[in-house]
């Protein structure tokens, strides 16, 4: 049949993704690198890979294919369902869907254009594109993994797999499976095993739940057929693929790295591991059996449980040292105390009522580590406001290379580790978030918002920021974090100036800062400032990183347990430099390391405190 709604121009709808705002920036070309897949059926999605894609509020991303559809020439745009800087999904529905009827080919360019959110001009590019459609596709069974472990993911290839939106694609499996270790045999009758990952129409990916063969060894004898259910309507089986499938016991393999701390990551791999599902009633267990040395005392006798903290797949978990308080207030398990822990390590699975244990792992020797303190520095959309306020918006990239030298700086020589993100290797970490206005309403530059003085930093998994109700509740004021329009009180003119207020501030960023001088020319991205005003930028951007490093600094020591004073968490009187002093004890020139100004430091009992929990 003809298409009329071929001729259909698609309004383009993009939803918000992830790509860095390039306002004042000249438009920079995207790249295209894919179109796929080559072959549609009703509910696919196509994706368009490549990079340099904008999405609201960075900008816009326009789609087109230009080509021939059985011959006949068009041009139509397409409606992206969402927009991210690497990839553009367009869905298969609609006009699109009508554009092919019952089957077709396009063959042409598709061509992406990008318009950033503040300019007028545009950048595009394109690249060759081709897409078949069918409204369905036999289903063939061709091959099959023959050799299993409990969790496995089955290999299948043919053709017809389904993927999310086009319908659904099962192995359904009828036989018999006998069991290795006294041949009881039990009937499989028409199971099905639900299409987990696609590679394309011929790969595919299944679960092997533990509820298809149980856990026990033994070997399945039948045959297998892959069932389709597209999403327009219907169901079609493949012919039968006899079937002889061997399941082996779990096992385990090795353990790295070969040390951690607590609140850190292990990987344990080898084979044969399931999902910790509670509504599939499976999970996995490792256990360790041995002797645990703590440094400098005896080995004594030791057995410690892991639930672990992922499943990675069925060859690999992912375990982390984690500790609990005791009633004295105390901390127990592995990694309450450096030592050595030597022996034996295993695991145990479980589905329903039927259970199996692998072999057990012999001569395992793992060091725990002393504590060390991760630290994640957590950006919220408040602090580009922030910044806008400081004319500084343009330095964004600049001011947060700059703030973590600053914290790395000040916790130097020691095992406190500062990262934008999630630190890799730990799951219990401290999170800091910087952001704009003091919710709290007080004007405070920073809040340590966790409710209580963790003396010996027995809490590794804090976040200071957000809403703590335990805080609340006590009395204290609920909003943590680091807030930057707090830093303006500075200046002697604001409104509600700190009494440490300097007109140094207003010099150093008066020439940016719109909130300080009407006249000033605010640094926005995409200028490339020479001579005195690159040398203004670059004083005023350092003041800044300063400002706000020491800031989260010192609110990472109170989270820490400092300060080292018994009824205190300030230095009780101005220690001239320190870092822990209270706020009217910190001048500006002191925290932004102004014009040679040595920045404050750890002093005294607090560098002693930190000394002995994390010292190296």
């Amino acid at each position: 049949m003809r298409r009329a709604a071929s001729l259909v121009a698609l309004g383009l709808v993009a939803c918000q993704g992830n790509a860095t705002d390039p306002r004042g920036a000249t438009p920079v070309p995207p790249r295209v690198q894919a179109l796929e897949p080559p072959l549609l059926v009703p509910g696919s999605t196509v994706l368009i890979r490549g990079e340099g894609f904008l999405s609201p509020p960075a900008g816009a991303t326009e789609v087109e294919l230009e080509g021939t559809v059985d011959g006949i020439p068009l041009t139509f745009t397409l409606s992206p369902d969402a927009v991210g800087p690497t990839q553009i999904r367009v869905p298969m529905r609609g006009p699109l869907r009508a554009l092919f009827g019952d089957a077709g080919g396009f063959e042409g360019v598709v061509r992406v254009r990008v318009r950033p959110g503040d300019l007028e001009a545009s950048a595009e590019a394109e690249a060759p594109a081709r897409l078949d459609f069918v409204a369905f596709v036999p289903p063939l069974l061709s091959a099959l993994t023959d050799t299993v472990a409990p969790g496995a993911l089955l290999d299948a290839r043919g053709d017809g797999f389904l993927d999310e939106g086009e319908g659904e694609a099962a192995l359904r499996f009828d036989g018999r499976f006998v069991r290795e270790a006294d041949g009881a045999t039990t009937p499989i009758d028409g199971v099905e095993l639900p299409l987990t990952t696609r590679a394309g129409r011929t790969r595919a990916a299944f679960y092997l739940a533990p509820g298809l063969f149980g856990l026990q060894p033994g070997r399945f004898e039948g045959a297998v057929t892959l069932t389709v259910r597209p999403v327009e309507g219907g169901a079609a089986d493949s012919a039968s693929l006899p079937v002889v499938m061997t399941q082996g016991a779990p096992r385990v393999d090795r353990v790295s790295p070969s040390g951690a701390a607590r609140g850190q990551v292990v990987h344990l791999r080898g084979e044969g591991f399931v999902r910790n599902d509670a509504r599939a009633e499976t999970a996995t267990l490792v256990r360790a059996r041995g002797t645990f040395a703590p440094l400098g005392d005896p080995p004594e006798p030791a057995e410690f449980t892991f639930v672990p903290e992922a499943w990675l797949d069925n060859n690999e978990v992912q375990l982390a040292l984690r500790t609990r308080r005791t009633p004295d207030g105390g901390l127990t398990g592995i990694g309450a105390a450096p030592g050595v822990f030597e022996g034996a390590l295993w695991v145990e699975l479980y589905a329903g009522f039927d259970r199996v244990a692998s072999a057990p792992l012999e001569d395992v020797r793992f060091e725990v580590s002393r504590p060390a303190q991760a630290i994640s520095l957590r950006y919220l959309p408040s602090f580009i406001e922030g910044l806008e306020l400081f004319g500084l918006s343009g330095a964004f990239d600049v001011l947060r290379a700059r703030i973590l030298e600053v914290c790395r700086r000040d916790y130097a020589g020691l095992r406190i580790f500062f990262y934008e993100g999630p630190p890799p290797g730990f799951v219990e970490y401290v999170t800091v978030e910087i952001g704009g206005r003091d919710p709290n309403g007080f004007g405070l530059f920073g809040l340590d918002n966790t409710p209580e003085k963790d003396v010996g930093n027995l809490k590794l998994d804090e976040l200071i920021g957000g809403v703590n109700a335990e805080t609340e509740a006590a009395g204290g004021l609920a909003f943590g974090g680091i807030f930057l329009e707090s830093f303006l009180t500075l200046s002697p003119d604001h409104p509600a100036a700190s009494p440490i207020a300097d007109p140094a501030f207003d010099a150093v960023f008066g020439p940016f800062s719109p909130a300080l001088n009407p006249a000033a020319r605010p640094y926005l991205p995409g200028e490339a400032p020479t001579g005195e005003r690159a040398a203004a930028l670059d004083r005023a951007t350092r003041a800044l990183a300063n400002l706000i490093g020491s800031t989260i600094t010192h609110e990472v020591g109170h989270t820490l347990g400092l300060a080292a004073h018994p009824r205190d968490v300030h230095n009780p009187s101005d220690t001239d430099g320190g870092l822990m002093d209270r706020g009217l004890h910190r001048p500006f020139a002191e925290r932004a390391a102004l014009d040679g100004t040595p920045p404050a430091r750890f002093l005294g009992p607090n560098r002693a405190y930190l000394e002995a929990l994390f010292g190296e």
